[in-house]
């Protein structure tokens, strides 16, 4: 009896690791493609609590079992405005799905030229306000644009800084592949 359980245990812990590990080598793969910066291990995404261009209180526990797309911005960066109109079709793409893009301005005038800029060209994906830069200490971010990528358990599993084409193949794959995990 004893020996029959053994071997279903490890059964399970084989069948497990054997469905889980290729689609860790192909997320590896495809956040290299990417060249976002893979981040090892179960890190748990920092807490935070902001509002939104409605002034709506926003909480990262209300996205949990989705996808998390964190993007922070400012109004005033040109390499973030650059990376803006990617930043849309990658949320019109996976609208309705288990997944979610969030755009942190980090705008220390306050909500005004944010919400002037987002309704001059029409973006449609969440944008949150953190004038005082306490989520950007709380990501360790040092330049922006800063992009992470945010499992549906609320795991970290890639961080890019710099702008980067958000509609690429390689980012839709990799997106899909954490939607499907």
């Amino acid at each position: 009896m004893k020996r029959k359980i053994l071997f279903h245990f490890w059964g399970v812990i084989l069948l497990l690791l054997i469905f889980h590990l290729p689609l860790q080598g192909a997320e590896e793969d495809l956040l290299s493609a990417i060249k976002m910066i893979p981040i090892k291990g179960d890190q748990k995404t920092p807490y935070f609590s902001l509002k939104d261009l409605e002034g709506k209180k926003v909480e990262l526990k209300q996205f949990k079992g989705k996808v998390i797309f964190l993007n922070f911005w400012a109004t005033w960066c040109s390499p973030c405005k650059e990376e803006m109109p990617s930043l849309e079709v990658l949320h019109q793409k996976f609208k309705g799905k288990k997944f979610v893009l969030l755009a942190i301005a980090v705008d220390y005038g306050g909500i005004k030229p944010v919400k002037e800029f987002i309704h001059k060209y029409a973006y449609t994906f969440t944008v949150l306000i953190d004038s005082k830069g306490e989520t950007l200490e709380r990501f360790k971010v040092k330049g922006i644009p800063a992009t992470f990528l945010i499992d549906k358990r609320g795991f970290m599993v890639g961080k890019a800084i710099g702008p980067r084409d958000w509609k690429s193949p390689e980012v839709i794959s990799l997106i899909n592949c954490l939607i499907e995990q």
